[in-house]
């Protein structure tokens, strides 16, 4: 028969075993408000299969364009949509780890649009984008530098 020592030892094991299995490892404890910094970021389910509108580029209010650009992380098929102001685009994505993604290579419809500079723009920091973060409804992309202003900045929005 087990001492009842021996008993509380197995049900304190048992009981931190059970909380350990809880961890989420797409979370990471909040960094400090520090702007720029990654802080908790979301699961990779709320990230995919949401229609994500750009709202700032390089920390500057979105440039005005044709159609807001925006983008879908499709999560059956590893891959990326949107638009980019007047021409949509489309390509693979990864997600390599916690708070990774590398979109692309990116493929664009060529029309023919009345100014194509915020469109490459937002293309660029696309290609660029190494890392993300989310809090509430913002989807901030990074590039090698995670601390500094995000590449794009966008918000979660009911899909059309």
């Amino acid at each position: 028969m087990h001492s009842p020592v021996y008993s509380r030892s197995l049900l304190v094991l048992g009981l931190f075993a059970a909380t350990a299995c809880n961890y989420d490892l797409n979370e990471r404890p909040a960094a400090s408000s520090t702007p720029g910094t990654v802080g908790r970021l979301a699961s990779v389910a709320s990230l995919r299969n949401v229609r994500w509108e750009l709202r700032q580029l390089a920390g500057q209010p979105a440039p005005a364009t044709e159609q807001t650009p925006f983008l879908i992380l499709h999560d059956n098929r590893a891959r990326v949509e949107g638009r980019a102001g007047c021409n949509k685009f489309s390509g693979p994505y990864t997600m390599a780890g916690p708070g990774q993604l590398r979109l692309g290579p990116l493929v664009t419809t060529r029309s023919a649009c009345a100014s194509l500079t915020a469109e490459g723009a937002f293309l660029k920091a696309l290609n660029q984008a190494q890392s993300y973060q989310v809090r509430g409804s913002m989807l901030s992309l990074y590039g090698i530098d995670t601390l500094g202003t995000p590449l794009a900045q966008l918000e979660a929005v009911p899909d059309e």
